[in-house]
């Protein structure tokens, strides 16, 4: 992540918007040598707001908890199981 001040910025504008959408670099803008903003890609940003959705979320949180418990006890699927019960639902279901 780089350090720029905003004058830089303005000059590099198209320069680190490409560089953040193509490499997923970050930039903190400086105003008066103080942090101001960040640049990162809406991709990004979407990524995170995702998972502070997913962190807000205590039933979710519980379900990827026990999902980690399963998975450590050995209490999964393998795929062959995961289809069969796949085309069991919807034979059912139809």
């Amino acid at each position: 992540m780089e350090i720029i001040p905003i004058t830089e910025a303005k000059s590099r504008i198209a320069e680190l918007a490409d560089r953040v959408a193509r490499e997923h670099d970050h930039f903190t803008i400086t105003r008066n040598g103080r942090a101001d903003v960040m640049l990162i890609s809406v991709a990004e940003y979407e990524s995170m707001q995702e998972t502070l959705e997913i962190l807000s979320d205590s039933d979710t949180l519980a379900d990827l908890r026990q999902s980690r418990q399963d998975f450590e006890s050995g209490d999964t699927f393998d795929a062959e199981q995961v289809r069969a019960e796949l085309e069991e639902r919807r034979h059912g279901a139809a």
